[in-house]
């Protein structure tokens, strides 16, 4: 697996649906940015991982940003399910998302360095 590549689309997936987010949802609310605060990091620090001298820190500060933004989109849609407040729309749509790239990224990245480590 080539884990920096990974977290450049993970981050790339997380600013689109940031920006996306904001412009579908009519310039509205700063909020809906959320998902690219988190994207920006990944991006980063996966470019930075691009160096193999640098490939072990970079992608455990990515995968840090992934985990951490998996676990407040998680904890938000719980909160929202645990109040029967939840509905679907937009906000919740790209918590969704959010949470779900997250995951997929840190069970890639835990993955790869499971292997990395027996290897």
């Amino acid at each position: 697996m080539n884990m920096p590549k990974q977290g450049i689309i993970a981050g790339l997936a997380l600013i689109i649906l940031g920006v996306g987010s904001y412009l579908a949802g009519g310039k509205e609310s700063t909020t809906a940015f959320i998902p690219a605060y988190f994207g920006i990091p990944i991006l980063l620090s996966a470019l930075l991982a691009k160096n193999p001298s640098r490939l072990k820190l970079g992608m455990h500060i990515a995968v840090t940003f992934g985990l951490l933004g998996f676990l407040a989109t998680l904890g938000r849609l719980v909160r929202k399910l645990a109040m029967s407040t939840f509905e679907m729309n937009l906000a919740n749509a790209a918590t969704i998302a959010m949470s779900l790239i997250c995951l997929v990224f840190v069970i890639q990245c835990v993955k790869s360095f499971i292997v990395a480590r027996r290897g």
